[in-house]
């Protein structure tokens, strides 16, 4: 998916989607077969979208980002405590999206660490340091922008790690099982776990 410095601004509107991601990673785990999930999430019209290309695009991030996770994380997805679930889904997210993974360990650890709201200021300042080190970045418009701060704060939501995705944003932490903070460690994400949950 490149280097480090590789940003992308192709996170779809429906990024978290845990029910239809807890789908697809169960046939992924059945058999990884891309062109069969594909046709079968089409033909049961699995995202609920109503364009083609909608769903080839939210399809698209999906499955790379779960092909990028371990079986064992997609069994957690698929079977695990919901709030297990969840969080295995936005490690699959911060794994596969430099920019997001980024944002998640220096502006949500930062409030983390301080016990501090996590604001538009925060987040849109991220953008703005990035834009003057990253040419990709400098070239986005401001609705770009916007529009990824706001699927960035609905995934932060949705994984359980803020009180709400829109306004004054408190910082809050799931409980997430010893067994799969466990497993995340042994797969090398012990970085993860520490700029999510601070341990």
């Amino acid at each position: 998916m490149g280097g480090a410095n590789y940003y992308s601004a192709a996170m779809p509107e429906s990024v978290f989607v845990l029910p239809e991601t807890k789908i697809v990673a169960k046939m992924m785990l059945d058999d990884n077969d891309r062109d069969r999930i594909r046709a079968t999430v089409h033909d049961e019209n699995i995202l609920n979208v109503k364009t083609l290309s909608n769903e080839e695009k939210i399809f698209s991030y999906m499955y790379r980002r779960l092909n990028l996770i371990s079986d064992e994380m997609k069994l957690v997805i698929t079977r695990g405590d919901d709030t297990d679930a969840r969080f295995v889904n936005l490690i699959s997210i911060m794994k596969l999206d430099n920019l997001f993974r980024e944002f998640v360990f220096e502006v949500y650890h930062e409030c983390l660490l301080n016990k501090s709201p996590l604001t538009d200021y925060e987040i849109m300042m991220f953008y703005e340091r990035k834009g003057r080190e990253n040419e990709t970045v400098a070239s986005w418009r401001d609705n770009t922008l916007g529009k990824l701060k706001n699927r960035y704060t609905r995934a932060l939501y949705a994984s359980g790690l803020i009180d709400k995705s829109v306004g004054i944003r408190e910082i809050t932490t799931p409980f997430v099982g010893r067994g799969t903070i466990d497993l995340l460690r042994r797969e090398g994400y012990s970085d993860y776990v520490k700029a999510t949950l601070g341990i």
